[in-house]
């Protein structure tokens, strides 16, 4: 507890207190039988009888609808098929519980949100913020019942990591962190170094902790995610959402929704007053967990060994983040802030002294523990605040409360979400710099007169906001949302992947400043899933000179300036770093929890009272992902035997549609496909081939399907179909860069069969601009399908579907 007294410090470090005291399953809120099943698992893959399967398949094909269609459904079945003994929906949910073990730990809260009786405050009968009561009376019959007024779920996480290795596939999909740390290990032993980063266990604290033995075999390493949702835009209904990441799973699959472990659904609509007191149910399981172990029977290796979670990383949005970490927010003073003199926040810079932005302090943990030793010692609530202000720890984290052998110090615990920090906030930014919108300090002597890098407003704003929304059919369905007209809808719900693909993809080429470029080369190699130590490097100065420019141009040592940098503006110079040491922060980042709130407040069936409703859809979620795990062939997609696909192995895939049988090629295409089989045989054997056997017929196929999971179109469908959203341009490792693909087909080459596609080259790049703009502006000549710019290309050097702005665009400038 702190010396002085402080609530804010002392309620917090009531329940790290609680989570450090030998926490012992028993002592949770589960009942026997789970608690039974988290030591003596069983050791058979479940199996269904016909009618429960069937019940079961009815279950989880309305998973989307009310729980009515399933009881018609049935009903009809049952008046067809009155043999059948289909369950009904109360036993079919019983017998998805019974299956999973997967339950919600149900606890009271404040009606007003401000805090749950949980833990140390389990036995109060009234809020410690808002004295509001817990019960209210409720008179059934003859008797009067204390009934809560509020309650909240919580989502154990023991129950749902043990359902993931009850089938073959899903012990194999647990697999793929021990199957890569010998390789990674390998590398460290023969370099000292990885060069290549493609997940989180290549940060240097992950394997650093491997090669300690902190992380050993049969641990299960997870994320911590959390942020806030509005579930609707017009209606206060503000709620928490906390979820579990499982390391242990491929990047390629471990964000899709069943992979997703939820963790707690904490009601609104205002924001509670006291986190800890929601968090600690499900952190006091995670707790025990990690003190006492659970036992996990793996049906690929078919052997029963114990398992402690080990939590890696954790991250919050900005407004929740102080919250999880017990740091101050964004707006306080901390490191490398300084007060605006007549404000009330701290911004980054602005110093008086020169200072060299590629500089970045470590964090270290005993620093840390230092600083919040100091301010548990403050000696009145004076000095508390003066502490709070130097160091910028307002709270010991309910994180520290975890087992230190189990959990990565505080506070390297807490990366940067890369997410809204490049997705949101620096757009936000600049588009306030830009469009002149940031308060003018003319007390402190600045004046809008000498504000000269203002450029979007009046007619260039809006010509600017065409030309976005006219690129809307340039960029791939994998680009996910394109941007809306800027200069009409950004301050109407502009979403983070319009922001991304505006101010990143689309905005280079015409606000072509030198000093932003840096920033958008610098933020496209962050947001990659590998990237080699060059790039890091790359980025990392490409972000220190940016960062140094930043404060040229803008704010020229002017304190009327200050609040122009605010604190993510100094967070972006640490993200090269960061990938060091925490592996690809795109794996770290709330892209997964972003996702999760969408699809579950689209569940939402019940406006009326739209928090108990949406704990119940993250309740049959767990579930419903706990029982395909354990039955892969619930899960099985209906494909139709009939529609043409063609495995090509490597992660890419031949799709449909395709001719009905070979055709005559144009003459141009005739001779680059003839000069590519004569490039492999020779000109002999390439007239056998080309001439004789396939007769300058080809049958075309229309799409491919690449190892990224995006799928590259074609110009003979696209252009007749007039699609809406160009996917035919790609980016290729042969000797040119980048080509509109003309068709694919299969060729046989020497015995072998070749998968090939015709495409049209693009030309260079214009060097000047490229150079320039850091990379960032590939302006070149539009492809053609003249036999000069044709080529033929193995289809496995395609490596992503790329966005490719024709004349079509830029003539609208």
């Amino acid at each position: 507890m702190s010396r002085a007294g402080v609530p804010h410090f002392d309620n917090a470090q009531t329940f790290v207190d609680a989570l450090r005291s030998n926490p012992r399953l028993e002592d949770s809120d589960l009942g026997a039988e789970i608690i039974d099943q988290l030591r003596n698992p069983l050791t058979r893959c479940p199996s269904l009888t016909p009618d429960e399967r069937l019940s079961i398949r009815l279950y989880l094909a309305d998973s989307q609808g009310a729980d009515k269609i399933y009881a018609d459904t049935r009903t009809a079945i049952l008046e067809r098929h009155p043999e059948d003994d289909i369950l009904s929906l109360h036993l079919v949910k019983k017998k998805v519980a019974e299956l999973t073990g997967v339950c919600a730990l149900t606890h009271d809260m404040c009606p007003k949100s401000c805090m749950a009786y949980t833990g140390p405050w389990a036995a109060l009968d009234k809020c410690k913020f808002c004295e509001e009561s817990r019960y209210e009376d409720v008179i059934v019959g003859r008797r009067t019942l204390r009934k809560p007024r509020r309650q909240f779920d919580t989502y154990p996480l023991g129950p749902q990591i043990q359902a993931r290795y009850r089938s073959l596939d899903g012990a194999q999909d647990m697999q793929y962190r021990q199957s890569q740390m010998s390789r990674i290990l390998d590398e460290l032993r023969q370099t000292g170094d990885l060069n290549h980063i493609t997940d989180i266990i290549e940060g240097s604290d992950f394997w650093d902790a491997c090669q300690h033995g902190q992380i050993s075999e049969d641990d299960t390493c997870v994320l911590f995610s959390m942020d806030g949702a509005q579930l609707y835009e017009h209606k206060a209904s503000n709620c928490w959402i906390y979820i579990w990441i499982l390391v242990d799973v491929a990047p390629g699959k471990r964000y899709k929704k069943r992979y997703i472990l939820p963790g707690a659904i904490i009601p609104g609509p205002t924001k509670p007053k006291h986190f800890e007191s929601f968090l600690f149910p499900g952190f006091h399981h995670v707790a025990a967990l990690q003190n006492e172990g659970f036992s996990i029977w793996d049906a690929f290796r078919d052997v029963v060994f114990i398992s402690r979670p080990w939590v890696f990383a954790a991250g919050a949005d900005a407004i929740g983040a102080p919250d999880v970490t017990g740091l101050v927010s964004h707006h306080g003073k901390l490191g490398c802030r300084h007060w605006k003199p007549g404000g009330s926040h701290y911004y980054s810079g602005c110093e008086d002294d020169d200072y060299d932005p590629s500089i970045i302090g470590e964090s270290r943990s005993e620093l840390y523990q230092e600083k919040l030793a100091y301010v548990r010692n403050a000696t009145s609530i004076t000095n508390y605040e003066a502490r709070r202000l130097a160091t910028g720890i307002s709270k010991p984290s309910l994180f520290s409360g975890l087992s230190p052998s189990h959990t990565l110090p505080i506070p390297r615990l807490f990366p940067g979400d890369i997410m809204h920090l490049f997705g949101l906030n620096i757009p936000d930014l600049f588009y306030r710099l830009w469009h002149g919108t940031f308060d003018c300090d003319v007390k402190n002597g600045d004046s809008k007169a000498s504000w000269d890098w203002v450029c979007l407003t009046g007619e260039v704003w809006t010509r600017h906001g065409e030309l976005i929304a006219a690129a809307r059919c340039f960029l791939p369905e994998s680009f996910h949302r394109p941007p809306r007209n800027p200069a009409e809808k950004i301050s109407s719900g502009y979403k983070c992947w319009e922001f991304l693909n505006w101010f990143y993809g689309l905005a280079p080429a015409f606000l072509y400043w030198q000093h932003y470029c840096k920033l958008v080369a610098a933020v496209r190699i962050i947001f990659q899933r590998k990237s080699s130590g060059a790039q890091r490097e790359r980025a990392h100065i490409l972000l220190s000179d940016f960062a140094y420019d930043y404060e040229v141009i803008y704010v020229q040592r002017k304190v009327s300036r200050m609040h122009f940098v605010p604190q993510c503006m100094h967070g972006i110079t640490h993200t090269p770093t960061e990938t060091c040491r925490v592996g690809s922060l795109i794996c770290t980042c709330q892209f997964a929890m972003e996702r999760i709130i969408g699809d579950l407040g689209a569940e939402i069936r019940q406006p009326s009272n739209p928090f108990a409703n949406l704990s119940q859809r993250a309740l049959r979620r767990a579930r419903v992902n706990a029982l395909k795990t354990m039955l892969p062939d619930l899960d099985s997609p209906s494909t139709s035997s009939h529609v043409p696909m063609v495995d090509l192995d490597d992660g890419y895939t031949l799709l449909h549609p395709r001719e009905p049988g070979a055709r005559p090629v144009s003459d141009d295409e005739d001779l680059v496909i003839f000069r590519y089989i004569e490039k492999c045989v020779g000109m002999t054997e390439a007239r056998a081939i080309w001439v004789v056997a396939m007769e300058s017929c080809v049958q075309r196929w229309a799409r491919v399907r690449l190892p990224n999971g995006q799928v590259c179109r074609s110009a003979w469908k696209e252009v007749p179909n007039q699609v809406s959203r160009n996917s035919r341009n790609v980016k290729s490792t042969d000797i040119f860069e980048y080509a509109e693909v003309q068709y694919y087909f299969r060729c046989k080459i020497s015995g072998t069969v070749h998968t090939l596609a015709l495409v049209s080259r693009y030309g260079p790049p214009n060097k000047t601009l490229l150079g320039l703009s850091s990379g960032t502006v590939w302006a070149c000549r539009a492809a053609a399908t003249s036999q000069r710019q044709l080529s033929v290309i193995d289809i496995k050097s395609i490596i992503a579907c790329v966005a490719m702005c024709t004349s079509q665009w830029t003539s609208l400038e």
